[in-house]
């Protein structure tokens, strides 16, 4: 029975985390609040690494280590470079709206309720952390990051949730399966870090009989079986974790030979997800299969930035099922139109908008309403944010395409010249083009021949 079916146990576990797992959900739900244009949303986020001058410094000796949030050095001085940054920033921005008036007083307490939370909840193993607040809407929102974030601050109407949303995009979940002839380990990766485990244990080798001839090749047959099994119990289990995760990408670590044997017994819709393998010690830690393992993902999303640039190109060839530009893709995603917003990662298109009407344009704050609305609805809006918004409002795909090209090792070792262009990846240029934004279509508003002939009649 060993033979034919190796696998001793199955084990599923999850690993907690007090750290925000579920963006995607989040990102949803904060696309979702109401619009305020008279006391704003306040979006923070903050670099949360330590200062790696002093990165083992403990805190004041009379405070227990477990109960403080936010270590200190014997200064006082936060040990986050970054919380510093914000402060001084926060206060500056804060100047802009006061001293009295609905926005500022709802900006003033979403600032006392963000430093409490910065010193007293956010849990230390945090690296970046992400905030929306808006004490007038009662709203205070706070993410935990498993990865660090850019320090930055967003004053508006919605919540800027670009940086989440791109976040999203580069680091897509992902499973790696860790094997040997013996056991396998099923991880799953989320934002870098580990997610969940399914661990295959098998059974020992077939007791191997030292009496030659026959007896070996029978042993071999038995071992040759029970490898095969055991191929085939992995294979089914990964398929069904796949499936039931919705996960596109996977990468085979481990032994080589039983990798490739694997690879074979997996089901199509299985190995069309296969993104490489890696040879790597069945021993090997969470964060080495993380660390090996992340470039082949981030090779994967730029092929498919690539794909889906080249995709809209011939979208916009044909005149159909593609657009480009702010104006025109922001409204194509008003009329539901867009599949996938596919956008630059260093887009920033300032505008005006009424959302009382729904109605948004690129340059000044016009004097006349453009759509015969009050002027006094009309706020400045960052329309990068506004595509981004009406794309997880309308269920649309988001995919930013990496401005910056990947750099090879040798290729660090070179310093730019004061004045050399910044450099772009290939697709990068192209989107850049068509006006640094654009959209694969779910439908066309192009009168079709029958509509035509119709019309004429």
């Amino acid at each position: 029975m060993a033979a034919t079916d190796p696998a001793r146990a199955i084990q599923i576990h999850e690993v907690s985390s007090p750290l925000g797992t579920d963006i995607a959900e989040i990102v949803q739900t904060l696309s979702a609040l109401p619009a305020s244009p008279s006391a704003p949303y306040l979006t923070v986020s903050i670099n949360w690494l330590p200062d790696g001058s002093a990165p083992g410094r403990s805190p004041k000796p009379e405070v227990l280590r477990s109960d403080r949030h936010v270590s200190v050095d014997e200064t006082g001085h936060s040990r986050r470079p970054a919380r510093g940054e914000y402060d001084r920033d926060i206060a500056s921005r804060l100047a802009e709206y006061g001293p009295h008036g609905e926005a500022f007083e709802s900006l003033s307490a979403d600032v006392e309720r963000i430093a409490a939370y910065l010193d007293n909840e956010l849990d230390p193993s945090a690296q970046g952390i992400f905030i929306v607040a808006c004490s007038a809407q009662e709203i205070f929102y706070p993410v935990a990051l498993s990865l660090p974030v850019p320090t930055s601050i967003g004053i508006g109407a919605i919540p800027a949730l670009s940086m989440l949303a791109q976040m999203l995009d580069d680091h897509p979940t992902y499973a790696v399966l860790l094997l040997d002839q013996k056991d396998a380990t099923l991880s799953i990766i989320s934002l870098a870090r580990l997610d969940q485990t399914v661990t295959i244990e098998s059974t020992g080798f077939p007791r191997h009989q030292h009496q030659g001839g026959w007896s070996q090749r029978r042993y071999q047959m038995r071992a040759d079986e029970r490898i095969a099994a055991f191929t085939r119990t992995v294979a089914e289990e990964t398929q069904r974790v796949l499936d039931e995760h919705k996960i596109e990408m996977l990468v085979l670590a481990g032994d080589e030979v039983i990798a490739n044997t694997l690879l074979e017994t997996f089901h199509p819709t299985v190995q069309e997800r296969v993104l490489g393998s890696l040879r790597m010690d069945i021993r090997a830690s969470d964060t080495d299969l993380i660390g090996a393992t992340l470039p082949l993902i981030d090779q994967a999303e730029r092929s498919r930035e690539d794909d889906l640039v080249r995709k809209l190109s011939d979208a916009l060839g044909a005149g159909d099922f593609g657009t480009a530009g702010v104006d025109d893709t922001l409204l194509a995603l008003q009329m539901g139109q867009v599949e996938t917003l596919i956008i630059a990662d260093d887009l920033y298109v300032a505008g005006w908008g009424d959302y009382e009407l729904g109605v948004f344009g690129t340059g000044l704050m016009p004097s006349l309403h453009p759509a015969g609305g009050d002027t006094a609805n009309l706020v400045p809006v960052s329309l990068t944010e506004e595509l981004v918004r009406l794309a997880l409002a309308t269920s649309a795909d988001i995919e930013f395409v990496q401005t910056a090209p990947t750099v090879r090792a040798a290729e660090l070792e070179e310093v730019p010249q004061t004045g050399d262009e910044i450099p772009h990846s290939e697709a990068a240029r192209q989107l850049d083009e068509m006006g640094g934004v654009g959209a694969l279509l779910r439908f066309s508003t192009q009168p079709t021949e029958t509509d035509t002939d119709n019309g004429d009649r």
